[in-house]
């Protein structure tokens, strides 16, 4: 279900947030419930962040040469359900980035009622896959990545990020 997108060109304008991510949720997603399982919203986090990937220049080339992201932390917060058939929007935020790390948002919406479903924030590390260490990021993944956070710049943060889960307890 991954879509095919192409590369971010120079000088192109990057929308805000990217709204790049539709799919529709498929019988394998559903539980018990009749709802989307939570390993689902994942999955499709996950296959947006690929989509994120294609757009700053990431390919099988990139990867063969021993470049890549791994995810070091990933924070989902369920807002609503996700049923069979309903068709997914994911908008990507770009947070920010530095040599090796890239910080971004994810928001999951029903494409029909555009009611917000969940959000994913997640934290990546650029690695040389070779040796499973981490690595500056090239410089025409972040030429590309400079560009979106630029774009993104004039967004509001996120409630979710940075939140912290805990129990309150009342004194």
């Amino acid at each position: 279900m991954i879509l095919k997108v192409e590369p971010l060109r120079a000088g192109e304008t990057v929308p805000a947030p990217l709204d790049k991510y539709h799919c529709s949720v498929v019988a394998e997603w559903v539980d018990y419930n009749n709802h989307m399982t939570e390993a689902a919203y994942l999955t499709a986090f996950g296959w947006a962040s690929d989509v994120l990937f294609q757009y700053i220049g990431i390919n099988d080339d990139y990867r063969s040469a021993g470049n890549s992201y791994y995810t070091v932390e990933t924070h989902i917060v369920y807002e609503r359900e996700a049923a069979l058939d309903d068709e997914l929007r994911i908008t990507t935020q770009v947070l920010d980035f530095d040599a090796k790390r890239l910080h971004f948002n994810h928001e999951m919406f029903n494409a029909k009622t555009n009611l917000r479903l969940a959000t994913c924030e997640q934290m990546l590390m650029h690695v040389d896959s070779k040796v499973a260490k981490s690595a500056a990021i090239p410089e025409s993944v972040a030429n590309a990545l400079a560009a979106i956070k630029e774009s993104h710049s004039n967004l509001p943060t996120p409630p979710e990020v940075g939140r912290t889960m805990k129990i309150k307890h009342k004194t």
